[in-house]
């Protein structure tokens, strides 16, 4: 009988262990990203008769990117510019399961991710930026045509109630006067957006004049994640499994001891 007792012993510390550890490796986290893809620039002559060749040519081009993880333990930013030229560019931060992530394959492909979970310590901030602009001469009876897709993600971390978990993503698109944004936010003000929120975006500029013009287009994205950490209080799940095991064992107990009694 004790020898019973002791192998219910065990496979209940053996449940409790592993529950602990599937908690442990669920870390609770906020997942933010932002980005703009598929761009294109079409052209269109205002004036297909006159024999002069609508088109642009670029004046210039310079990308940054730039990402961040600001903790207790490690505050630390990296970055990386391209002036007066578009190439592949990308850096990336990570610490204690945390990351941020922020690229910009070419213009209008940029990418920024950050992930910042609750192990960054008692507080954590993390922030990914990317920035692309490209200057333009226009020739004259010309219509230049942006066209891209624009996408922000959060993920819900208000499933974390034992923790704050706080979020921001922007995506700016910004072509001669005309500009295009979409953005999504979780914050102590009550904001609560999650999920995905992509959609297309069309900007136009026109010169109809008989001379070249000036114009510039201009990306901006940005990510955002800030982690408080609550009081140490034990949830609610941690309350009801404790009870549940201090409940068996004790009435394993009883019966074992009723046992020897009858014996």
């Amino acid at each position: 009988m004790k020898r019973q007792y002791r192998l219910a012993n065990a496979a209940l510390l053996g449940l409790s262990l592993a529950l602990a550890n599937h908690s442990a490796l669920a870390a609770p986290g906020i997942h933010v990203g932002a980005s703009v893809s598929q761009s294109t620039l079409h052209v269109i002559d205002l004036t297909p008769g006159d024999g002069a060749a609508a088109g642009y040519t670029i004046s210039s081009a310079s990308s940054s990117v730039m990402s961040g993880i600001d903790a207790p333990a490690a505050p630390w930013t990296q970055r990386n510019d391209a002036q007066s030229r578009l190439e592949p560019i990308a850096v990336t931060t990570s610490y204690a399961g945390s990351t941020a992530v922020s690229s910009a394959d070419k213009f209008g492909e940029t990418r920024t991710d950050v992930r910042l979970d609750d192990s960054v310590g008692t507080r954590g901030y993390a922030n990914g930026d990317v920035r692309q602009i490209m200057s333009l001469t226009v020739a004259p009876r010309t219509q230049l045509i942006y066209t891209g897709y624009g996408e922000v993600s959060m993920s819900d971390a208000a499933q974390y109630g034992g923790a704050a978990f706080f979020g921001n993503a922007v995506a700016t698109v910004t072509f001669g006067d005309q500009v295009w944004a979409n953005g999504m936010m979780q914050d102590a003000m009550g904001h609560t957006d999650s999920g995905v929120r992509g959609e297309g975006f069309y900007l136009s500029f026109y010169n109809n004049t008989d001379t070249e013009k000036y114009t510039s287009v201009t990306l901006n994205i940005l990510t955002r994640a800030t982690f408080i950490a609550a009081a140490p209080v034990p949830e609610p799940a941690t309350y009801a499994m404790f009870g549940l095991g201090t409940l068996m064992v004790g009435a394993m107990a009883r019966r074992q001891r009723r046992r020897q009694r009858a014996a």
